[in-house]
This record gives C-alpha cells, structure tokens and sequence, in this order.
C-alpha cells in the first residue's frame, strides 16, 4: 500500500511541474502615474494572474462659503485575473508582452477614511469595493502601459452597501521582467 501511495505523490509532483508554457509573465512590477502607487502582477497559470497594489488618493472639498479641505488616503487592491484572448492575439502576431491582453477579474479594494495628509475627514473609517470587472491592459515596447477596467460593483462603507458600477483606470510604467 505504501507503494502505491508513494507511487501516486510522486505522479503528482510531476504532474503539478509539467505545466504548459505561460502566456502571461511571471511577474510584473508597474508602477502607476494616473493614481500614484504601486503594482505587482504575479503570474499563477497560463493565462491567470494576481495583481497586488497600493495606492495613493487624493480628495479635496471647498467653496466659496467655507474652508478648502484636502486629504491624502492610502489604499490596498487586490484582484485575480483571467486573460481571455491571449491565443487570438498570438494568432494575428500581436503583443502579449507584459500580460497585454484582455480579461475578466475579481477585484477588491480597500481605502482608509482617514487622511495621512491634510484634513478632510470622511465621516467612514474605511471604503470597501468588490467588482466583477472586463478589464483592457497594453504595454508597449519601452514599457509604458495603460489598462481601464469597469463591472458591476458593491460599495461598502461604515453606514450602507450600495450597488453600482466600477470604473478603473491605470497609466504608468512596468519596470523590467517583461518578455521579450
């Protein structure tokens, strides 16, 4: 019995390493212009990712009958993504270099309430995001990428949970590690 046991661990050691070729990169670190912060986008499968990142927002509140306020909050991002159509763009021969392709993700967000700079205080601790998402992202040669994603979404805060629709979107630079 313990043959066989044996014989069926090591079949599946074998079976878990001889994955096919990954069609996205292994891992990519961007960093992000248009919402300053920072990403890694860790390559799982062929064609699926985990995509961590921090961020930094930025908020401001005035008028002409009272005081300007501004904060600066940071912020966390999770999101697993799935690329759709990475065969199709092999087979028109075009990019897939730093995971240029179209997908689908789950995402989550997290921003504190509270500012790290300034004072605009808002009146919840903390707002959660979840969304199931299509996103677009591109990288070109020299590195510089953009994506936008947008799905239906759940916006939860202290006080309420609100449907709605999320719009997301990145500019920025991939630093390194893309395939040739």
């Amino acid at each position: 019995m313990k043959k066989y046991f044996f014989l069926f661990l090591f079949s599946s050691v074998i079976g878990i390493n001889a994955q096919p070729d990954k069609k996205v990169e292994d891992g990519l670190f961007k960093v992000n212009a248009l919402l300053p912060g920072v990403s890694y986008e860790l390559g799982l499968a062929e064609t699926s990712t985990l995509n961590f990142e921090a961020i930094i927002g930025f908020a401001i509140n005035g008028g002409s009958d009272r005081d300007t306020e501004f904060g600066i909050y940071p912020g966390l991002q999770a999101e697993y993504r799935n690329y759709v159509n990475m065969d199709r763009r092999l087979r028109k021969n075009k990019n897939i270099s730093g995971n240029s392709g179209n997908y689908i993700s789950f995402l989550n967000q997290f921003q504190f309430g509270t500012p790290l700079i300034g004072d605009l205080e808002f009146t919840s601790d903390y707002f959660y995001n979840v969304a199931a998402v299509y996103g677009i992202q591109r990288t070109r040669p020299k590195g510089f990428y953009w994506g936008v994603s947008f799905g239906p979404a759940i916006f939860i805060d202290n006080f309420s949970t609100d449907p709605g629709i999320l719009v997301d979107a990145r500019l920025g630079w991939v630093i390194g590690g893309r395939k040739k």
